[in-house]
């Protein structure tokens, strides 16, 4: 079994993969986020890299009592071209600015949340709180889609690619897997 250690926000996070994540701050385990189950599907699909950073994002938003679930990862490049129709040539608002191929969602290195209300997803009109979501998905080592350009602000969406550009991800280049 390939455990790995990780040093995040002064916690140990040993990880097995996702499932079974225990994070130990001290003797004490942190209760399992309410969102982690129902992430476990998109979790499969993200790249190694960036996979235990977004079950901390779980673990550090819940334990600010922000409840999280990660509804998007991988997308196939027929469901991103069919997102970027989505309000331009099919019925719907835009949800994204990136077409097939130039997406960080391409190639699993990207994740999109919502916030958990009465155990289903929910994407409020927050903008204090989708900062504090930003804020903490910042501390564990993320990008997030709050610093976009003003006209591409994509507030649930978090991605992870060290020194790496679209083009090195379209090339096959991934990041190494700590």
């Amino acid at each position: 079994m390939n455990i790995k250690k990780l040093l995040i926000g002064g916690a140990v996070v040993l990880a097995t993969g996702y499932a079974g994540t225990k994070v130990f701050s001290g003797k004490a385990a942190r209760p399992e986020p309410p969102g982690l189950k129902l992430s476990q599907s998109v979790l499969r699909g993200l790249h190694g890299s960036i996979r235990p950073m977004a079950v901390e994002l779980l673990y550090a938003a819940a334990a600010k009592g922000i409840p999280l679930v990660i509804t998007s990862g991988f997308r196939s490049s027929d469901a991103q071209a069919r997102l970027y129709a989505q309000g331009r040539t099919t019925p719907g608002r835009i949800v994204t600015h990136a077409k097939p191929g130039v997406s960080w969602h391409n190639y699993g290195l990207a994740f999109d949340v919502a916030v958990l209300k009465d155990g289903k997803a929910t994407w409020p009109n927050d903008r204090a709180l989708w900062n504090r979501i930003g804020a903490i998905g910042k501390l564990v080592g993320l990008t997030w889609g709050g610093d976009f350009p003003e006209d591409q602000i994509d507030l649930p969406h978090f991605d992870h690619h060290p020194d790496m550009r679209i083009a090195d991800a379209m090339a096959g280049k991934r990041p190494s897997i700590a």
